[in-house]
């Protein structure tokens, strides 16, 4: 099996790349947990992206024991550390400590370069290219196997399966 993280700025097209790969390669993909955590709080603190990154990597474990080939997650702990360090200027150990023992085959940044669409859950429309570098930086750091997706769905679509054929 291999393990696939979809991972980048908010509003950078995730999910829509999560749920394209996932009916390509037919196999399922693991949400981002934190949607489901924040829409049912009104506010949220820096010990609320402790749980959500437990919560995250439950998830993500229980999908690996019904995956088949690869296992797509639409978002990874490197996005819950990079939000914690944008939003409150620091991150807990713990989420720093599972960041660095996270490893996928392949992470797939997707870059910020369409409009941003505001939703009850998005908060930085104009910090998405620091955002973005934060994201290269940290995957650099980690040694990570990653493509940076860029242009409309059907070009990222394309790029993240030569990627993943071309590392097979």
């Amino acid at each position: 099996m291999k393990t696939i993280s979809i991972t980048g700025p908010e509003s950078s097209g995730k999910t829509t790349l999560a749920i394209g790969l996932s009916k390509l390669l037919k196999e399922n993909f693991v949400k981002e947990y934190a949607r489901n955590y924040l829409n049912k709080k009104k506010r949220y603190t820096i010990t609320d992206l402790n749980t959500i990154a437990i919560k995250q990597l439950r998830k993500i474990e229980e999908a690996e024991s019904k995956t088949n080939n690869f296992l797509i997650t639409d978002t990874s702990i490197i996005d819950i550390q990079i939000w914690s360090e944008i939003k409150y200027n620091k991150c807990s150990n713990k989420i720093k400590a599972k960041a660095n023992k996270e490893y996928f085959d392949y992470y797939l940044l997707c870059k910020p370069d369409f409009p941003w669409i505001k939703d009850s859950l998005r908060e930085n429309p104009n910090k998405r290219t620091e955002i973005f570098i934060a994201f290269i930086n940290a995957l650099k750091k980690k040694n990570a196997n990653f493509i940076i997706l860029k242009g409309n769905h059907l070009n990222r679509l394309k790029s993240a399966l030569n990627f993943i054929k071309k590392k097979l």
